[in-house]
């Protein structure tokens, strides 16, 4: 019998950390946030505040996770950053004040970058060297789903049982499932012998029998690839801090709440598709198409929701839209890893993901105070389809240069 081949059990680990992850740590926590709201007494704004702490928090410690990641032992980093985030979950279920939210929340978005960021591209990347956009796009897509299935049950929760037994859940479901792979399973790269799956292919087809190392740090910001990349993420990550208005919006045209939720419902499940099959159709097909047809999943999902009013008709919008945030979830990880290689890639992802943390933390409130000047959100949503032309643009340029790039220098990919 053909012994599994120990790339898969990385898969599987980072498979669990962005469902769970992903699910507790970014997805649910807008659930809390009116309960909290009524127990202290204070304003909405002043409880969404942790969130804002969380996202400022993980865009600062980006600027140097990569370097951390690769001088220290990795199966520990992220065993002691969910053992805090595990625990600093249980802890809010025992909170006085917001204070403690703030202090909490800071805490997790320093461990974000290493627990969620990095991560999952960062082991997928050193442990495949076939198929790594599928395994890429497969295990990132879970944190859509890691989102919808944990959406009900934390609601379900809180209405009957009260918001601190909803953390409690929270923190104990996370030590439960993440530490085990932490522990047990996860290893930074192949050593020895071993070799990263699919090396022989990929080492066959190569005339030197060598692999391209790639750049550092200092190499990339001379090259254009960096500065589109850069832009891309940026302009992507500023389209997704809108998510978090779409259920006010829906609510902003007279529509129920439970068409809202049924709207980022079906953003939820398109993203979980779109990022499973963009990193599949990056492995066989030109890189190029794949990029311009996703772009266009995002121009048309967004500015369908300017128009439509029917529920299914916006529910497809949600999905379509969701469709196209794989561009920035597994292809911008991705092209990283292929236009720059292995040398730096922790760093330079790293710094690329830092602009786009910041990007996201500015859209949120920027697209809130449009709505508050003009009563609307449609001058954000024009901007979302027209931040995925330029975004997608900047990748499909990227990538067009990188080829010329390496090429004149006779660098091997």
């Amino acid at each position: 019998m053909r012994k599994i081949h120990y790339a898969w059990w990385i898969f599987l680990s980072t498979c669990i950390i962005s469902l769970v992850g992903f699910g507790f740590i970014v997805d649910v926590i807008g659930l809390f946030f009116e309960p909290i709201s009524a127990s202290f007494h204070i304003s909405r704004a002043g409880v969404s505040l942790m969130a804002t702490f969380q996202n400022i928090a993980c865009a600062i410690t980006l600027l140097f996770a990569g370097k951390i990641m690769e001088k220290v032992n990795v199966k520990w980093l992220l065993t002691v950053c969910y053992m805090v985030v595990g625990l600093g979950f249980i802890s809010l279920a025992f909170a006085k004040n917001i204070q403690q939210f703030y202090i909490v929340w800071t805490i997790i978005g320093i461990m974000q970058p290493f627990a969620l960021t990095l991560s999952i591209p960062v082991l997928l990347g050193n442990w495949f060297k076939k198929y790594l956009g599928t395994v890429m796009g497969i295990a990132l897509g879970l944190s859509a789903i890691g989102g919808s299935l944990f959406n009900p049950i934390i609601s379900n929760i809180i209405t009957n049982l009260g918001w601190r037994a909803g953390w409690i859940f929270e923190g104990i479901i996370t030590l439960v499932t993440i530490l085990p792979f932490t522990l047990f399973v996860i290893r930074y790269k192949p050593t020895g012998n071993v070799k990263p799956y699919g090396y022989e292919e990929v080492e066959s087809v190569s005339d030197s029998n060598s692999e391209w190392e790639g750049v550092d740090i200092k190499q990339a910001l001379k090259t254009p690839m960096f500065y589109l990349i850069s832009f891309a993420m940026i302009a992507l990550q500023w389209v997704a801090g809108l998510v978090q208005h779409v259920s006010p919006y829906v609510v902003s045209i007279k529509l129920p709440l439970t068409t809202g939720a049924a709207v980022v419902s079906g953003i939820m499940l398109g993203a979980a598709v779109g990022k499973a099959s963009i990193g599949w159709f990056l492995d066989h097909f030109n890189n190029k198409i794949v990029i311009i047809v996703y772009s266009c999943f995002g121009i048309l999902g967004w500015s369908s929701l300017m128009f439509f009013r029917a529920l299914s008709l916006l529910v497809s919008s949600g999905f379509i839209l969701g469709l196209g945030q794989g561009i920035m979830l597994v292809s911008l990880p991705y092209f990283i890893r292929k236009q720059f290689g292995a040398k730096d890639y922790n760093n330079i992802l790293s710094i690329i993901s830092m602009m786009g943390n910041f990007a996201t933390a500015i859209a949120v409130s920027v697209d809130g105070k449009i709505f508050d000047i003009t009563g609307s959100y449609n001058l954000p949503l024009t901007t979302n389809s027209i931040l995925y032309i330029l975004g997608g643009s900047a990748v499909v340029f990227s990538i067009y240069l990188s080829n010329k790039y390496f090429k004149k220098q006779h660098i091997i990919q």
